[in-house]
């Protein structure tokens, strides 16, 4: 023992005094600790709903994202007159890209699925022009290619007979009555009998060759009044038709119109006389052009569209109710553009993030116009040359709604034992002493009523009550577990 003292004379005999010693030189955790540790809590917030923060990890209730953690405050700048400061590490991880206001010939293209059709001007349809029955049918097909003056059908009728004859003693009469002036194109009875011919559908051919026999033709033949296809031919030989039956439709395919509809919002774009490319499901790859020739002047109420009519030439490929896809293309000139993914809608405001600096960005409200492959159009609120967020703007503005704290009515936070941090008022007056609890509450002593179930909120797993409510902190309606499940979700789940 001598020798163990000679040796370590301080080291084993005195250890006990000098731990005292150092343990009174040590300074105690005070108030001053603690208040440092309350500075430096950290919080958890949702950078989809900013405005939804924790001072744990825990789940949004809006979007369901995980809360992720808010930077250190060495990683926070100060955020004043607007402008946002971030730091170059979170600048990387919103992936943050600049871009500058530039000016480029921006040019657009509506398009709108459309069908042919027959062109209204280029389509004729036979009729009778009296009773009578058809005795010969020249054009027996439908499909068939009739040109102007070709024969159609025979007919007989008593009424074209009668009106042959009352020419032809109209005619008599002229010659044996001397009229002054001997012409008789001033016989006002020979005019009119002549009149009601060409009315009947009697060409000057065959009145000419009725005034050459003198004996009326007891069946006529009518001939085809323009160039076309037999769209539909109505009747058969032996037919009886009444005034007014159809009898052909006859359309010339040679032009076709090209009916489409656009969104009224899009209708200041579209002028008569543009220019249209059309697309056709029959014919993949080609592209017909056509020109606007009517802007309809009614907008469908279901469908808020507007027709828009072009005209397009046919060279016997093309057939009525062909369905395409028209597109009108429109040269918006040299105008200021950004990229559509700078631009955040408020729902009555746009708003881009200028540059101020490295890593400081202002909000400034601006107005678009319109929209092209991926660009907008600026109107006012940029100049050329100005340097804006291209990309990553959207957290921008939430790191900016974090910060400034404009939108917190969402704000989660832990539950304290000072419990007027969760003040509201429930539906069935429940007090707020009586349904939040510590995590480590034995849930069965909850269940005053004894039935084996209470009311938790799948959000905040603290809230249990033994009635149904909604949770004071999250506004979610309570929903129904068993003790044993209850309990369960207090362990299990942060």
């Amino acid at each position: 023992m001598n020798y163990l003292k000679k040796l370590f004379p301080f080291s084993i005999f005195h250890f006990p005094l000098m731990l005292m010693l150092a343990l009174l030189l040590t300074p105690g955790c005070g108030d001053n600790g603690n208040d440092n540790i309350t500075r430096g809590e950290v919080t958890y917030y949702c950078p989809m709903h900013p405005e939804v923060t924790s001072n744990k990890p825990r789940v949004c209730p809006i979007c369901h994202m995980d809360l992720v953690l808010q930077g250190s405050d060495d990683e926070m700048e100060e955020h004043f007159d607007g402008v946002v400061s971030m730091s170059d590490n979170k600048l990387i991880l919103a992936n943050v890209s600049t871009v500058k206001v530039r000016k480029e010939n921006l040019t657009k293209t509506i398009s709108s699925y459309s069908y042919l059709d027959f062109a209204e001007e280029k389509r004729k349809t036979v009729t009778a022009r009296f009773s009578g029955r058809i005795e010969k049918l020249f054009v027996n097909n439908t499909g068939d290619y009739v040109k102007q003056g070709d024969p159609l059908f025979e007919i007989y009728s008593p009424d074209l007979v009668q009106a042959q004859n009352d020419y032809l003693i109209a005619k008599s009469s002229a010659k044996s009555i001397r009229l002054i002036s001997n012409s008789e194109d001033n016989n006002p009875l020979l005019n009119s009998a002549r009149k009601k011919l060409l009315l009947l559908g009697i060409t000057e051919e065959q009145i000419n060759k009725l005034e050459q026999t003198g004996e009326p033709e007891l069946t006529v033949t009518y001939y085809s009044p323009m160039n076309g296809i037999v769209i539909e031919k109505k009747v058969q030989e032996g037919f009886y038709v009444n005034e007014g039956n159809v009898i052909y439709d006859i359309a010339d395919l040679s032009t076709l119109w090209n009916i489409s509809e656009i969104y009224e919002n899009d209708l200041p774009f579209i002028k008569e006389g543009m220019n249209v490319n059309i697309e056709l499901q029959s014919f993949p790859g080609e592209t017909f052009e056509g020109k606007v020739s009517l802007i309809y002047p009614v907008v469908n109420p279901q469908t808020r569209t507007v027709k828009i009519r072009s005209v397009i030439s046919n060279n016997s490929r093309l057939k009525p109710n062909m369905y395409g896809n028209t597109k009108f293309n429109i040269n918006v000139g040299e105008t200021l553009v950004i990229p559509e993914d700078a631009v955040l809608f408020t729902g009555e405001r746009e708003l881009v993030y200028v540059k101020v600096e490295e890593g400081r960005f202002s909000q400034r409200e601006i107005k678009t116009g319109i929209k092209s492959d991926g660009k907008y159009q600026v109107l006012s609120g940029l100049s050329e040359g100005e340097e804006i967020a291209a990309t990553g703007a959207y957290l921008i503005d939430s790191e900016s709604q974090l910060r400034s704290g404009t939108a917190a009515s969402h704000q989660h936070s832990d539950v304290k034992e000072d419990h007027s941090i969760h003040s509201f008022k429930e539906k069935n007056e429940m007090q707020e002493n009586d349904i939040i609890h510590e995590r480590d509450v034995k849930v069965s002593t909850l269940d005053k009523n004894k039935d084996g179930f209470v009311y938790q909120c799948p959000m905040d797993w603290e809230v249990i009550s033994e009635v149904p409510g909604s949770c004071p902190v999250c506004k979610m309606d309570l929903e129904k577990f068993t003790i044993e499940e209850a309990q369960k979700n207090l362990i299990e789940y942060p």
